[in-house]
């Protein structure tokens, strides 16, 4: 079992009841992860965050773990650990 602090910003804190979440989960990877948030608190939250044809993130939204972008690592695979902390955001716009 692996304890990880999750933070969901923006109009992804809408999915859920905090933006920041403390889950004990038998979650190994990022994958993973989504899947169990996704079944223990919003089914929406696979389902903006994973497009269904790649199967890999929606473009523009990111994923940080410990801080380092996932598209850096693994992508869905990036291993997570005890003590991790999962960073999720949306599509950023402005001017």
């Amino acid at each position: 079992m692996a304890n990880v602090s999750v933070h969901v910003y923006a109009t992804l804190g809408e999915l859920f009841k905090s933006k920041h979440i403390e889950l004990s989960t038998r979650a190994s990877t990022v994958k993973e992860l989504i899947d169990f948030m996704s079944a223990q608190y919003n089914p929406q939250f696979k389902e903006i965050m994973i497009d269904p044809t790649t199967r890999d993130v929606r473009r523009s939204y990111k994923i940080l773990v410990n801080r380092r972008d996932i598209s850096f690592l693994d992508g869905l695979d990036t291993r997570i650990s005890d003590e991790d902390s999962i960073s999720f955001f949306p599509p950023v716009g402005g001017g």
